[in-house]
């Protein structure tokens, strides 16, 4: 197995409504950075986001004042059903009649941010499944309800007192749902985690008596999702396990870079302090010999094995750990140490641990998360935010905890639910559904809002042409670099929804599901991602219905 890589208060007289304030401040932000160069920057730091107009929070919600009205566009209409049509012709044909027009569904919403009513809406009220394109609702939730300055908190307490630097009793840690993730770093937690032991040596603190407490209260045990893909699978890093504990999203990070022919390749395998032996050997072979380098890992040990070709750059290879909640102790366990901090005991589960006195705080970020769930499309994190949201909004870190929280949140937008079904925040699970009409709903709910939530969030998206998951499509035709948006694929389903931003200067919402079968296998590259990029080059060209 080789790893992959990869509603509103009315507004007064003369005065602008909140949203059409973000809108405009949306429109600049895009023009200056959805139209930048190759070398543009786009992920955008909290602090870096440029704010035409901040929005109080307490008005930052839908308000009740009527919005310009759009009519739908008959010649865009017509424009994508045909493309619509044509593909499932070609669907049924590459599949030898396994995809028909009974039994393969495309549906397209279209609308003008900021505005009522769908320039383009084909089947949009069927609720299917999102795929990855859950992750907008997980995300946008997570931004409207807790905020961009919001931060995971991993509570450390000490069970006994301190005396002479020693904690006589247990360390107490409190689960938070931090996924403990750096894009940046290749795995390593080491720099996320050093802060602790910091903390524990200004509180006295530099030898532990008793054990590493790991308390993941009402955090759900981590496991497989509902109707997840089959077992074979689980050791891909988009199966890795989201829990009330974990490091580097879940995940083990193998960086294998070739020597010279006939020598064992370099192997660094991360996070730090991996508590699986390390297995196994890669050798380099000639320069165009095969690159096959195997990865995986169990309760017994990580392997890391297999061959690849002298002169090649290094590779980084991303697998799930099959114990999220062991993985954090056991770097914890070893940043301690390495910040000079001696644990006598051992690292320990134990749910509904006595309350102790707080020592330390764990303290990390949403923000920086929202390129790797939307962009890059992690699974791991985005179910991580999901279960964190659910425990911050609801008590629970569970899948209805979570699922209730993101709830409240499209109502708090003045979004219809009906049709929304929502089990992890990833949307690799089979039973997750929604409707095109909800997504652009949505994206358009939380773009008119106040400047600093919308641009974070849209900032978020992959770029066309340029970044993450849409790094290579659309390139060379008039949507590269004029659309941002998540794709979403799940065997039977594919997906692709955001913002576009028009040769003409104007701003559109969009979203295409396809619900096909899922033995059709192949179709999502040869078919449904060219329907996708077809339909953003009709929306990116259209002009008041004019091309």
């Amino acid at each position: 197995m080789v790893a992959r890589q990869r509603r509103r208060s009315p507004a007064a007289a003369g005065q602008v409504r909140p949203g059409l304030i973000a809108a405009f401040a949306l429109a600049a932000f895009l023009l200056g950075n959805l139209l930048d160069g190759p070398g543009a920057t786009t992920t955008v730091a909290a602090d870096e986001l440029p704010v035409a107009a901040v929005v109080p929070a307490s008005q930052a919600k839908p308000e009740s004042a009527p919005r310009p009205r759009r009519d739908a566009d008959a010649r865009l209409t017509a424009k994508l059903r045909a493309l619509v049509d044509s593909s499932i012709e070609t669907a049924k044909r590459e599949s030898r009649g396994v995809a028909t027009r009974e039994n393969t569904f495309i549906s397209v919403h279209v609308q003008e941010l900021g505005t009522d009513g769908a320039l383009v809406s084909i089947g949009s009220a069927r609720s299917v499944r999102p795929a990855s394109n859950m992750k907008l609702a997980t995300s946008a939730a997570a931004l409207v309800t807790l905020g961009g300055s919001w931060n995971f908190e991993t509570r450390f307490e000490a069970g006994g007192p301190v005396e002479n630097g020693v904690l006589r009793g247990d360390l107490i840690v409190r689960a938070g749902g931090d996924p403990l993730y750096d894009h940046t770093q290749h795995g390593d937690v080491s720099h996320l985690l050093a802060p602790v032991a910091r903390e524990l040596v200004a509180h006295g603190i530099t030898r532990v008596a008793g054990d590493v407490v790991l308390d993941e209260g009402t955090f759900l045990e981590p496991g497989p999702g509902p109707s997840w893909p089959d077992a074979s699978q689980y050791w891909e890093d988009y199966c890795a396990l989201a829990a009330g504990f974990t490091a580097n999203g879940g995940c083990v990070s193998a960086l294998v870079t070739p020597t010279g022919s006939g020598r064992e390749a370099l192997r660094r395998v991360r996070p730090q302090h991996l508590d699986l032996p390390l297995r196994g050997r890669v050798m380099t072979g000639w320069p165009k010999s095969r690159l096959d380098v195997r990865v995986g890992a169990t309760t017994a040990a990580v392997t890391v094995t297999g061959s690849i070709p002298e002169g090649l750059d290094a590779r980084d290879y991303r697998f799930s750990h099959p114990d999220p909640v062991g993985l954090f102790g056991a770097c914890l366990l070893g940043a301690l140490q390495d910040g000079g901090v001696r644990v006598d005991g051992a690292v320990v589960r134990r749910r509904g641990a006595p309350a102790g006195e707080p020592v330390a705080v764990l303290s990390s970020p949403l923000l920086p998360l929202l390129t790797p769930i939307n962009t890059e499309s992690d699974n791991a994190i985005a179910d991580q935010v999901f279960f964190a949201l659910g425990k911050a909004i609801t008590g629970e870190g569970t899948r209805e905890g979570g699922a209730r929280a993101v709830g409240a949140a499209l109502e708090r937008l003045g979004l219809e639910t009906e049709g929304w079904v929502q089990v992890d925040g990833s949307g690799l699970s089979r039973d997750n559904r929604i409707t095109a009409r909800q997504l652009t709903a949505l994206l358009d709910a939380v773009l008119t809002l106040e400047p600093q939530i919308a641009q974070a969030y849209v900032a978020s998206l992959a770029v066309a042409g340029r970044t993450g998951t849409l790094d290579d499509r659309m390139r060379g035709t008039s949507a590269e670099n004029r659309v941002r948006a998540k794709t979403g694929w799940i065997r039977g389903t594919s997906a692709l929804s955001g913002v576009v931003e028009t040769t003409g200067g104007r701003l559109l919402v969009f979203s295409i599901l396809v619900d096909y079968p899922a033995q059709a296998g192949g179709l999502n590259t040869s078919v449904f991602k060219p329907l996708q990029d077809s339909i953003c080059v009709e929306i990116v060209d259209w002009q008041d219905g004019v091309r």
